[in-house]
């Protein structure tokens, strides 16, 4: 296996841990809280509808300590415990 070392970067970054494909997600997340906010006339129902997708995408989005991101440790979780062998 080769490895990179850590003062090279793989993927171009805007801010630190955050490229290309995480801006676009999340303005694709601030897009669909305005889309939902839009369906409902209550402000407190407006306010959290438009600020719950873009919150809970960045926080899925946040790079760990050990490079890696929430969303993807979930997606490995959920590949592990449905590809699991079972032994009889």
């Amino acid at each position: 296996m080769y490895l990179i070392p850590k003062n090279i970067k793989i993927k171009k970054e805007i801010f630190k841990g955050f490229g290309i494909i995480e801006i676009i997600a999340m303005a694709l997340s601030l897009g669909f809280g305005f889309l939902l906010q839009s369906c409902v006339s209550d402000y407190k129902l407006k306010i959290f509808l438009f600020g719950f997708p873009p919150i809970t995408t960045f926080l899925l989005l946040l790079p760990l300590p050990n490079g890696s991101t929430p969303l993807i440790i979930f997606k490995k979780f959920l590949i592990y415990k449905y590809r699991q062998k079972n032994y009889k």
